[in-house]
């Protein structure tokens, strides 16, 4: 019996750390949308390295974009203009602004 009541407390201890951490940890992701022209030259692989956090993989912001603006394709003309969702507001840690490095 105390066996069953040991292991009853012990899985409660764990399973309510596991949700206040998914809690803290699933608040959602907030996005300036940023329009920018394209130029000669440019790739989606070049506008998201210049767009994205450091903590983020530039395949994610690839992602982001080509979603936003409907893309099938990564091909792009010079003068089309393009929505850049770019996180600008960290959950915990107060605001992010994103800089462009170009």
């Amino acid at each position: 019996m105390m066996r069953k009541i040991l292991f009853a407390f012990l899985l409660g201890a764990v399973l309510s750390g596991s949700l206040t951490y998914m809690h803290v940890s699933a608040a959602p992701e907030v996005y300036q949308k940023e329009v920018i022209t394209v130029h000669t030259g440019d790739t989606l692989w070049d506008i998201a390295s210049s767009w994205k956090q450091e903590d983020e993989d530039v395949r994610e912001v690839i992602w982001r974009i080509q979603t936003e603006n409907n893309l099938t394709s990564s091909e792009l003309m010079p003068g089309q203009q393009l929505r850049v969702p770019v996180r600008s507001e960290s959950r915990e840690t107060g605001l992010m602004m994103a800089s462009r490095s170009r």
